[in-house]
């Protein structure tokens, strides 16, 4: 073979070789672009969410657990025992309610919590409308507790928020303790009136319990 042919021939396959490769490269498709990526989620406002989750609570109802411990006193000994939560129908309330002591249904707007060892020791319950006046309530309640005994004082209320707007007064008629609270609360007023007597002091433990009073929807 000439000597000049072999060197053009290395040469000539070598351009080939490369040809290709370049032909190749180029038929090689194009990477593909990356994918758009979603769009981020707007950040969610905390005011937003909780109002959510308030309403959410409003639409569903508070749910109340069905006990609760409750300290009161009995004529001046401390006690502390553990509630149970009780619905009651006549007015549509629930109540946590002492192990010695019964709810129950007096008449229409009226029901009675009674210490189970003597009936005679009782508080009754009356819920009153929200646009109630006063000015009358209180002069019934005044009468009422007149027709028991004959002289009709201011009583002392507790030292609790529950009873911060509260009117109270008493008598006494022998051994026997009336004492009837009219609590002005704008959203859920009420009338209670203690029946006790001495050596058997259950106004604390009734007023403990008072405090749990909840109005229920119908």
């Amino acid at each position: 073979m000439n000597k000049y042919v072999k060197p053009l021939f290395v040469v000539g396959l070598s351009s080939m070789i490369i040809a290709g490769c370049g032909s190749q490269e180029e038929s090689k498709p194009a990477e593909k672009a990356p994918a758009a990526q979603p769009a981020a989620a707007p950040e969610k406002n905390d005011d937003n969410q909780n109002k959510t989750d308030q309403e959410k609570g409003n639409e569903e109802g508070l749910i109340r657990i069905m006990e609760q411990n409750i300290a009161y006193t009995v004529d001046g000994e401390q006690k502390e025992q553990t509630a149970f939560l009780k619905h009651n129908d006549n007015q549509n309330y629930s109540m946590y309610v002492l192990p010695e002591y019964e709810l129950s249904a007096e008449e229409p707007n009226k029901d009675v919590l009674m210490w189970t060892e003597d009936d005679s020791v009782f508080m009754r319950i009356e819920l009153l409308p929200n646009d109630a006046e006063w000015s009358i309530v209180e002069e019934n309640s005044k009468a009422q507790l007149a027709a028991v005994g004959p002289e009709v004082k201011e009583a002392q209320t507790p030292e609790d928020p529950f009873f911060s707007n509260t009117w109270a007064m008493e008598t006494q008629s022998g051994s026997d303790i009336v004492t009837t609270y009219l609590i002005k609360d704008d959203e859920q007023p009420l009338k209670l009136t203690l029946f006790t007597k001495e050596g058997a002091d259950h106004r604390s433990a009734f007023l403990e319990m008072a405090k749990t009073i909840m109005k229920e929807d119908k």
